[in-house]
């Protein structure tokens, strides 16, 4: 399988992921956490990671500026497909927000373990293994994190001239109760954030970009979880450190 196949250049017989889509694996919703997930082979192709605020095309929200220095750094050859979403939202007059990137694997596991940790205190009956299920479905376990492969961008909504729209959700935000809808879900929103959200889902997906059932925001291409999503053996961005580590 070669990198472009992965990138989504090209996708095996029978799948296609079309502008909207979200796809499943056998009929069901896949999480991070599922072990279908982890069981993908990872042969890392070596791209190294790249900066989008060195390129002016894109717009860089700077909020997880103070917490993480390599937040708008991403696989240099995802930059492309990025750009094809973007080029999409502005032929419709609309750009893309990009949040956040790459996010170093030891502060991925601090956000999973919070999330345990919540779930764990809100629902004592519940065993570890759907404790780690149920974190799955916001937040990567970070042995598998696709932030951390360089290969995931959080991103939202924009204007042309920059504002931020509502799409009834903020990134990053988790529902109270597990079986809360899904973010892609547009039933029971506003009309206008149910238009916002299937525009971002359509730019994003016609850049070949895989979304995850649980957060409207969250987009990824090769990585293991865009792998199964997709129906190809292998990832070929795995987890890699943090380039400003030496500095943090």
């Amino acid at each position: 399988m070669t990198t472009n196949e992965i990138r989504g250049n090209t996708r095996p017989s029978g799948l296609v992921i079309q502008s909207g889509d979200v796809p499943e694996t056998a009929g069901d919703v896949v999480t991070m956490s599922d072990p279908r997930v982890a069981a993908v082979r990872v042969a890392d192709c070596g791209e190294p990671l790249v900066s989008l605020r060195d390129d002016d095309r894109f717009l860089i929200d700077e909020r997880k500026a103070n917490v993480n220095q390599a937040f708008a750094m991403i696989r240099s050859g995802l930059v492309d497909r990025l750009w094809m979403a973007e080029e999409y939202l502005r032929e419709r007059g609309h750009r893309l927000r990009v949040f956040e990137c790459y996010r170093p694997q030891a502060q991925q596991n601090q956000y999973f373990q919070e999330e345990m940790s919540r779930l764990a205190t809100e629902h004592s009956d519940l065993t570890t293994a759907r404790l780690v299920d149920l974190a799955g479905r916001y937040v990567a376990p970070a042995w598998i994190a696709p932030h951390s492969c360089g290969g995931a961008v959080d991103v939202t909504l924009a204007a042309l001239d920059g504002t931020e729209l509502n799409v009834d959700c903020r990134i990053n935000t988790t529902p109270r109760e597990p079986s809360d809808m899904s973010f892609l879900d547009t039933q029971g929103v506003l009309e206008h954030a149910r238009s916002s959200r299937t525009l971002l889902l359509s730019a994003m997906t016609h850049g070949g970009w895989v979304p995850h059932r649980y957060k409207s925001w969250h987009f990824e291409i090769g990585t293991r979880f865009a792998a199964l999503m997709t129906g190809l053996d292998e990832a070929v961005y795995g987890v890699i450190p943090d380039p400003h580590a030496d500095v943090l």
